[in-house]
């Protein structure tokens, strides 16, 4: 070979080994953002839209039946002309939803956010529904007879006196603890329904009897699973 061939060569293999080391360098950096390359990255997930669900009452054919009447409108469902506010016994049942195509049956004690739920029955009315006014106030968006937040708890709306707090917010909705014992907190003003993900206002009145109206001792704001209108 000649030498100026020889040199051509050598420069060619020099260069080809200075690329592959580069190469190699630059292929080891992790590169900003890449998830699957920079460990530190954390990903927050993105909340479901608010499931808004229209409940329709339809009972099964084992749901016992109890005999009962009704008063008035529904003060926890007051936006829908066939919920009732009823009595069995000493007990009140409310919201009770008149069933389709029956005019002496209602459907109470419902619980669709646990679809195990055991609570419902028929109620069979005694007397007919008092007559009441066809109209209802306009109806907001963000109303709800029941509430499922994000961590499975549930929330139904207070049909007595509202709880409210020192700074004058008022308890709209109290929720069960989702264990004995547990937290019972309370859903503060309205439900947010700005977004496909609804939120609303939980806090805790303090327990002390030194101050009344008692403080929120501490609140949060928190997304919601599930509406039942």
């Amino acid at each position: 070979m000649k030498p100026k061939a020889q040199k051509i060569t050598v420069i060619i293999v020099f260069l080809l080994v200075i690329i592959f080391g580069i190469g190699q360098f630059f292929g080891r950096i992790p590169i900003s953002g890449n998830n699957a390359t920079d460990q530190n990255t954390v990903v927050t997930p993105t909340p479901t839209p608010t499931q808004i669900v229209a409940f329709i009452p339809q009972p099964a054919s084992s749901t016992p039946v109890i005999k009962g009447s009704c008063w008035t409108s529904s003060i926890a469902a007051p936006y829908r002309t066939d919920a009732w506010r009823c009595t069995v016994g000493n007990s009140i049942q409310d919201p009770c939803f008149a069933i389709s195509g029956s005019t002496s049956t209602l459907l109470c004690g419902m619980d669709p956010a646990n679809p195990a739920a055991t609570s419902s029955f028929v109620l069979s009315l005694v007397k007919p529904l008092p007559v009441t006014s066809s109209s209802i106030p306009e109806i907001p968006g963000n109303w709800a007879w029941l509430v499922k937040l994000q961590d499975g708890t549930v929330c139904s709306p207070f049909t007595g006196t509202l709880p409210f707090a020192a700074d004058q917010e008022v308890a709209e909705y109290g929720c069960a603890p989702k264990v004995p014992g547990g937290p019972a907190w309370d859903i503060f003003g309205d439900l947010n329904a700005s977004s496909s993900v609804w939120t609303a206002k939980i806090g805790m009145l303090s327990a002390s009897t030194s101050t009344f109206p008692p403080p929120i001792v501490t609140s949060s704001v928190v997304s919601v699973m599930s509406v039942w209108q």
